[in-house]
């Protein structure tokens, strides 16, 4: 059993001298929970082996890619930040109450400083891999960047022994949300079970799954 994934083909372009043609998947990315790991479903054009499609899934991108693209190198940025000046703080408060001499639990801090640091390093790598793709260091090269669109291709995809496989094989990229990110395993299972009729209703778990962890 398997289905037809949407890709949207785009070339980047910064001053004028191309840096690249990339394609995005153009249904999944709407059915990650995390900011980074959208960036994850970007890959080099030219590792996919395209099909032709007959029974596709559609395509859910609902803005041009440069669009998104761009957004998604701001978020990062910020949430990156946010995400280190949240474990900065964690450390000093609690080296602040070990001065003073304060019992405050030495393995709740150390889960709460790995917690963070996970949040801290999945943000710095989406935001370093976003940032090579556009070929960009900072949010004011921005405006130098161009994204062409090139249209849409298809490529198949199905499990087998609980992994993501491709024409290529093994798909790390898909087998690793599928593990560990409840939104898009939902809709994953959804999708090549052929259940698309539940399409809105992931994307509305999506969304208040992503809120609730912007807010924690």
């Amino acid at each position: 059993m398997g289905m037809e994934v949407p890709y949207v083909v785009f070339e980047v372009w910064k001053k004028d001298r191309g840096r690249g043609t990339y394609a995005i998947d153009a249904y999944f990315t709407e059915f990650v929970s995390l900011t980074p790991r959208k960036v994850t479903l970007v890959r080099d054009a030219r590792s996919l082996r395209a099909v032709k499609a007959t029974n596709p899934l559609p395509v859910l991108l609902g803005r041009p890619v440069e669009e998104l693209l761009k957004e998604l190198y701001m978020v990062l940025q910020g949430a990156s930040i946010e995400a280190r000046e949240k474990r900065v703080g964690h450390m000093r408060r609690w080296n602040v109450w070990r001065i003073l001499g304060i019992p405050t639990g030495h393995g709740r801090h150390i889960a709460i400083d790995e917690e963070l640091a996970k949040v801290e390093r999945e943000n710095t790598l989406g935001l370093a891999l976003l940032g090579k793709i556009l070929g960009v260091k900072g949010e004011s090269e921005l405006t130098e960047v161009r994204v062409r669109e090139k249209g849409v291709v298809y490529r198949r995809l199905w499990l087998e022994g609980g992994e993501v496989v491709g024409d290529g094989g093994t798909d790390k990229v898909y087998t690793n949300l599928l593990r560990m990110d409840p939104t898009f395993r939902t809709a994953f299972y959804s999708a090549i079970l052929g259940k698309i009729a539940l399409t809105e209703e992931i994307r509305k778990g999506a969304q208040a799954f992503a809120y609730s962890q912007q807010a924690t």
